[in-house]
C-alpha cells in the first residue's frame, strides 16, 4: 500500500506545484495556455505516432474495447441529459459535458502511471483505448458541436478539420509507419518522438494544475459533484455490467486495462473545446478539479485491487 501511495506522490506534487505557483501568480492562464498548445500540436501527437508506430495490434482485446466504448456512449448520453435536461445548460454545453465525461485524462496522468504499475498487456489496452478516443470519440463530439453552433456544415471542410485534428493526423501518420513496416527503433526520429513523449505527463499535470489554482471559489456545486461521481464511481460500475452481460467479464480483473481507465478523472481535452465554441468554462473547470484530485483516490483503489 505504501509502494503505491509513494509512486502516485510524482504526479500528485507536479500537479500541486502548478496550483501553487498558479495561486502565486507567477504562471497563469495565459502560461497554462500555451502550455496545453505545445501538449496539443507537439507532445501529444509525438506519443501517438510512437505508440501506433510501435504497436502490436493482435494483442488487443477486444472485450475490452467494446466494453469500453459501450460504457463511454451511454454515460456520455445519461451525462447529456443531465446536464440539458435537469441543470437546463445550453446543447454545446451539454455535449462538452458529454465529452468530459467519457473520455478520461489517461494521456497525460493514467498512461505514465500505468506504465510504472502494469505489464505490457495492461499498456497495451490503455493505449487502444487512448486511440479509439482519438479517432471515434473526438469525432462524433466534433461532428455534433459543429451542427449545433453552425448553421451550414460543409462536408469537405468538416472532413479536412477532423483529418488534420493534430491527435488524429498523429494516428494516421504512426498507422503509415506501422503498416509499411518503417522500423524507426533506435533511429533519430525515435528518439525525437520519445524526449517529447516523455514531456506530456510533467507539462500537461503542470499545466492543469496551474488552470485550476484560477477556479478555487465554490468549487463543489451540485453540478460538479454530479459530473465528478458519474466519472470517477458510476463510470467503472456501469463498465463491468456491461463487461459481464455481454463478455461474462463483470469483474475488474477480466477486463483491467479498461476498468483502470474507468476510474480516471474527466479528460481535459473539454477545456480546448470551452474556447473554440465559446462555452463558459467555470463549472468545467472546477468538475475538473474535483476528479483530479479525487481520482487518486479512485486510481489507489484500482492498483491496490489489480495488483494483489
Amino acid at each position: 500500500m505504501y509502494s503505491i501511495f509513494l509512486g502516485l506522490t510524482p504526479f500528485i506534487f507536479i500537479t500541486l506545484f502548478g496550483f501553487v505557483f498558479g495561486k502565486l501568480k507567477i504562471f497563469d492562464l495565459g502560461h497554462a495556455k500555451v502550455l496545453n498548445l505545445f501538449l496539443f500540436y507537439v507532445a501529444v501527437p509525438a506519443l501517438i505516432i510512437k505508440f501506433v508506430a510501435q504497436s502490436e495490434i493482435g494483442q488487443v482485446d477486444i472485450k475490452q474495447i467494446v466494453s469500453y466504448f459501450l460504457m463511454q456512449g451511454s454515460l456520455g448520453f445519461l451525462t447529456f441529459l443531465l446536464t440539458s435536461k435537469f441543470f437546463k445548460r445550453p446543447v454545446p454545453e451539454s455535449i462538452i459535458w458529454a465529452l468530459m465525461v467519457a473520455l478520461s485524462n489517461h494521456v497525460t496522468l493514467l498512461l505514465p502511471i500505468t506504465k510504472i504499475y502494469f505489464g505490457t498487456e495492461v499498456i497495451t489496452q490503455v493505449t487502444s483505448i487512448i486511440l479509439m478516443d482519438g479517432v471515434i470519440l473526438l469525432s462524433v463530439i466534433a461532428f455534433f458541436l459543429e451542427l449545433t453552433t453552425k448553421k451550414n456544415i460543409r462536408l469537405t471542410a468538416f472532413i479536412k478539420n477532423i483529418v488534420l485534428n493534430p491527435m488524429i493526423f498523429s494516428i494516421l501518420i504512426g498507422l503509415l509507419l506501422f503498416v509499411f513496416k518503417i522500423n524507426i527503433d533506435d533511429t533519430p526520429i525515435d528518439y525525437v518522438l520519445s524526449v517529447l513523449a516523455a514531456c506530456v505527463s510533467p507539462i500537461g499535470l503542470f499545466a492543469i494544475g496551474i488552470t485550476l489554482s484560477f477556479y478555487t471559489h465554490k468549487v463543489i456545486n451540485k453540478l460538479t459533484a454530479s459530473v465528478s461521481i458519474l466519472k470517477l464511481v458510476v463510470s467503472p460500475i456501469i463498465l463491468l455490467i456491461i463487461g459481464f452481460i455481454i463478455f461474462d467479464a463483470g469483474q475488474p480483473e477480466k477486463i483491467p486495462g479498461a476498468f483502470f481507465v474507468s476510474v480516471a478523472p474527466c479528460g481535459h481535452t473539454a477545456v480546448v473545446l470551452c474556447s473554440a465554441y465559446n462555452v463558459s468554462p467555470e463549472n468545467i473547470i472546477k468538475a475538473l478539479f474535483i476528479s483530479t484530485f479525487a481520482s487518486f483516490a479512485t486510481i489507489f483503489f484500482a492498483i491496490q485491487y489489480l495488483t494483489t
